[in-house]
């Protein structure tokens, strides 16, 4: 893999050959998503669609338009707005037909909200994350492809403080581990979507019930 280097102007990066391959750079692990501009480029759906494609393998905004059934020049609009916003970067650049096209990569592996009241209001982060991992999820359901490692589970349990911490540490761990995975250039692309909250007030009752709340 070669690395992303962020302080690289467009100018800068050579103009390949046709037989010249492009690979995916080594990406920053993350990268703070702390501004409105930030906040409504990944917002919108398409531009987040874009992000996932981008997240494993460099695209041009014709290449990202033929699998999002879209026009390139709306693609290339989008990839505008993820690169004022520092969300997206072109890596590389190839002459095709007489036209240098740009590739495009996300310039973090995964981008984390550290938003202000001002600028997020009433919402929450964690449920824009899960909005698009439903959306993914629905999407993927109705794809032909054999999904044997398709995985699910809702549970609830009532942890000490120490065990909750417990388990937040591990799952930190985990995606950390995940996160450090190097791609496999064959392999799938897998959605990988993990949350861990304090149930809503109706479900904390005491784990022991009195008589007199029976009726």
């Amino acid at each position: 893999m070669n690395t992303l280097k962020s302080k690289d102007s467009v100018d800068d990066i050579p103009v390949l050959s046709d037989d010249v391959p492009v690979t995916m750079p080594e990406l920053p692990q993350s990268v703070s998503i702390t501004s409105l501009q930030q906040f409504k480029a990944i917002s919108d759906r398409t531009r987040s669609r874009i992000l996932g494609i981008i997240q494993n393998q460099p695209a041009t905004a014709k290449q990202i338009a033929d699998r999002l059934g879209a026009s390139p020049g709306a693609i290339g609009h989008h990839l505008h707005v993820l690169e004022a916003a520092g969300l997206a970067k072109v890596v590389a650049r190839r002459l095709v037909r007489g036209i240098v096209a740009n590739y495009y990569t996300r310039t973090a592996k995964i981008f984390k909200y550290e938003l202000s009241k001002e600028i997020k209001g009433n919402e929450t982060a964690s449920l824009e994350i899960m909005s698009k991992a439903y959306d993914e999820m629905a999407e993927a359901a109705y794809t032909p492809d054999e999904d044997p490692y398709r995985f699910d589970s809702f549970p609830h349990i009532r942890l000490s403080p120490e065990r909750a911490r417990s388990y937040h540490e591990r799952f930190n761990a985990l995606l950390d581990e995940i996160l450090n995975e190097t791609p496999d250039p064959d392999g799938k692309v897998y959605g990988i979507f993990v949350a861990m909250f304090m149930s809503p007030t109706y479900m904390q009752g005491p784990s022991t019930t009195l008589p007199d709340d029976a009726v």
